[in-house]
C-alpha cells in the first residue's frame, strides 16, 4: 500500500517517484500511523486538509467534465432535433404529394365508375322482360372487370354476364370493350344467335386489342343467353361459364365451351356451340362469374367453392328473386367478415321464368 491515504481505507494505490540522489524508502504500519495521529493532532489536521483539497479538486474536475459533456449533449440534441424536424418536413411534403396523387387517382376511378355504370343496363329496362330477377354486382375495387349486358331485339331478349381478365382499371377497360362490341354485333349486325355473337365477339376482341401482333393475354369468360319468352325457348352459348337451372327443386349444370373470348386462345379454330333449353314456368336461371365462389372466409378461412354456392342457391330457391339477391349479398359479407378482404369482382344474375 502506498501513500498515507492507503493507511486510512486500505485501498491499493500506486505512485511513481524519481530520485535525483540516493534516498531511503520509509515504511510505516497502520497501527503505528494511527498512534502518530493520536500523539500529533496537528498532523491529523494536515491530513484532513489534504483530503479536503483533493476532494475539492476532484469535485471541480467532475463538475467541469459534466458541464462539458452537457454542452456536447445539448449540441448533439440540437443537431438531431434539426435533422428530425427536417425529415418530418420532408415526410409531410411527400405525404401531401401522395395524398394529392391518391385523390387524383380516386377521382379518376370514380369518374371511370360513372362511365362504367352508364354502360350497364338499367334494371327498369330489364324488368320489362323479366318480372322477377336480381343482379348481385359487387366490384372488388371502385371499378369492375365483371359486367352484365341486356338487349331487346324483336321478340328476342338477350342477357349476358361476363368476367374479364383481371379486375380494377384493367378489367373495367376490358368490360367497356366487350360491352361496346356486343352492342355493335347485336344491334348493327342484328345477330341473336348466342354462338354466332360469341364468335363475332372473339374476333372483335382480337382485332380491337391487336392480339395477333401484341400477344396481349386480355380476354373474358362469358355466358350469353337468348330468350324467346313467347315460345318458352332459351338458346345459350358460353366461354368458360356454365348455365345453372333449378327446376322443381333440382339443380342442373349446363357446361359450355372451355376456351375464353380472346386472350391466350387466339389460335383456337373451334366455333362456340349453341345449346337449346325448353323453358318451363317457375324455372330459375342463374348466370354468374367465378368471383362469388372464390371468396375466402368462414371459420377456417377457406374458399367458398362452387359446390357451396350451388347448395346456397338451392336453399334460397323458394324466396322471391329480389330476396335471393339480398340473401346472397348478406351471406357473402358475413362469410368474409372483417378478417378477409374481397379477392375478386362478384356478379350473380338470377331470373325466374
Amino acid at each position: 500500500l502506498f501513500g498515507e491515504l492507503s493507511l486510512l481505507d486500505r485501498e491499493p494505490r500506486s505512485m511513481s517517484v524519481t530520485a535525483l540522489q540516493p534516498v531511503q524508502l520509509g515504511i510505516i504500519h497502520r497501527d503505528d500511523f494511527f498512534e502518530v495521529l493520536e500523539q500529533y493532532p496537528g498532523m491529523t489536521q494536515d491530513i484532513i486538509s489534504v483530503l479536503n483539497k483533493r476532494l475539492r479538486n476532484q469535485n471541480n474536475y467532475l463538475i467541469s467534465e459534466y458541464q462539458g459533456r452537457e454542452e456536447k449533449l445539448k449540441e448533439l440534441v440540437n443537431i438531431r432535433t434539426a435533422e428530425v424536424m427536417a425529415q418530418k418536413a420532408e415526410l409531410e411534403k411527400k405525404n401531401a404529394l401522395i395524398a394529392e396523387k391518391n385523390k387524383e387517382m380516386t377521382d379518376s376511378l370514380n369518374y371511370a365508375k360513372r362511365l362504367q355504370a352508364a354502360i350497364l343496363p338499367r334494371k327498369e329496362v330489364i324488368k320489362k322482360s323479366f318480372d322477377q330477377f336480381f343482379i348481385l354486382y359487387m366490384p372488388k375495387d371502385i371499378v369492375s372487370g365483371d359486367f352484365y349486358f341486356f338487349e331487346q331485339m324483336n321478340d328476342k331478349t338477350i342477357i349476358a354476364g361476363a368476367d374479364c381478365t383481371g379486375h380494377g382499371v384493367a378489367g373495367a377497360i376490358m368490360s367497356m370493350v366487350g360491352s361496346s362490341l356486343l352492342k355493335q354485333i347485336i344491334l348493327e349486325k342484328e345477330i341473336s344467335n348466342p354462338a354466332e355473337i360469341l364468335n363475332q365477339l372473339n374476333e372483335g376482341v382480337i382485332e380491337s386489342l391487336k392480339q395477333s401482333e401484341t400477344q396481349s393475354h386480355d380476354g373474358m369468360d362469358i355466358l350469353l343467353c337468348t330468350f324467346d319468352l313467347q315460345k318458352m325457348q332459351l338458346d345459350f352459348a358460353g366461354a368458360n361459364r356454365p348455365l345453372l337451372l333449378i327446376r322443381e327443386g333440382e339443380l342442373t349444370v349446363y357446361p359450355t365451351d372451355k376456351f375464353p373470348i380472346g386472350g391466350l386462345q387466339i389460335e383456337h379454330v373451334e366455333s362456340y356451340l349453341k345449346q337449346n333449353l325448353a323453358l318451363k314456368k317457375n324455372d330459375l336461371i342463374y348466370i354468374f362469374s367465378d368471383g362469388y365462389a372464390d371468396q375466402f372466409g368462414g371459420e377456417l378461412g377457406k374458399k367458398l367453392m362452387t359446390k357451396k354456392f350451388k347448395e346456397l342457391l338451392l336453399s334460397l330457391q323458394h324466396q322471391p328473386m329480389e330476396m335471393q339477391g339480398a340473401s346472397l349479398h348478406n351471406f357473402i359479407v358475413e362469410w368474409m367478415g372483417n378478417a378477409y378482404e374481397q379477392v375478386d369482382d362478384m356478379m350473380v344474375i338470377g331470373i325466374k321464368i
